[in-house]
């Protein structure tokens, strides 16, 4: 089923439902709930910097994970491209809410049914942030020169998600926990999903083998009944081999 507008959820209503266990999924009191979209949420390099700046909500609502993950991905290709790694960006939201959704027949000649349910409850569909007026939803640590690639990274960022922000800028250069953190630095790794192959293309891997072992004997078999003629005498009958000698 095709995603549906962030409208139907932006909205928040009534209590969170993210009662969900990662040690014991099947003691989850939210069972089949999708993994997250959000790969990673510190990049850069962990240094000592200068300004601290903030992108801060200016509405309540719920942003879903690949809105998330896709203003992560705009903030930080574009800061990676002019400033290569003098940078630290910090995501500082986890969706935790899960999305209920009430799948509805839409193909063609469904029209009775099409409608689904009023007020069903619905079943896991998705994640999303739960996001409040005045919270913080990415922080960027840069030097001086670098705010004006900062605020035009925020700008392509904050496209990718729902309501509007504002820029909170903190000078941070006498700043005490800033001034512990060393001034090399630690860099960030990327994080590696390994994509997870379609049970279909499993099975076709492991049966190419049998299949080519199955090729080989068969192909053996007329090379083997090629070389018993070629050792036969020129004059003796076929017949001749498969009946014993008289007495």
């Amino acid at each position: 089923m095709a995603l549906r507008p962030a409208r139907t959820m932006r909205a928040i209503k009534g209590q969170p439902w993210t009662r969900t266990s990662r040690s014991r999924p099947r003691k989850s009191y939210v069972k089949g709930v999708p993994n997250t979209k959000v790969r990673q949420f510190n990049m850069g390099t962990d240094k000592r910097f200068d300004l601290e700046i903030d992108l801060v909500s200016n509405q309540s609502l719920n942003i879903r994970d690949n809105s998330l993950e896709s203003g992560r991905q705009a903030l930080l290709k574009y800061l990676e491209r002019n400033l290569i790694d003098n940078f630290f960006l910090t995501l500082l939201v986890f969706p935790h809410h899960v999305i209920r959704e009430h799948s509805a027949s839409g193909v063609a000649g469904a029209d009775r049914i099409s409608k689904g349910m009023k007020l069903a409850f619905g079943k896991p569909k998705g994640r999303s942030a739960r996001i409040y007026k005045g919270q913080t939803i990415f922080r960027i640590r840069v030097m001086k020169d670098a705010l004006p690639i900062v605020k035009e990274s925020c700008r392509r960022g904050q496209a990718k998600l729902s309501s509007t922000y504002t820029l909170v800028i903190k000078d941070i250069s006498n700043d005490p926990i800033n001034l512990r953190r060393s001034i090399e630095g630690i860099k960030m790794k990327k994080k590696i999903v390994e994509e997870v192959k379609p049970v279909e293309e499993v099975v076709a891997a492991e049966g190419a083998p049998a299949a080519e072992g199955e090729a080989g004997k068969e192909g053996a078999a007329p090379v083997a009944a090629a070389g018993d003629k070629a050792a036969a005498p020129a004059g003796a009958k076929p017949s001749d081999a498969k009946k014993p000698g008289k007495k």
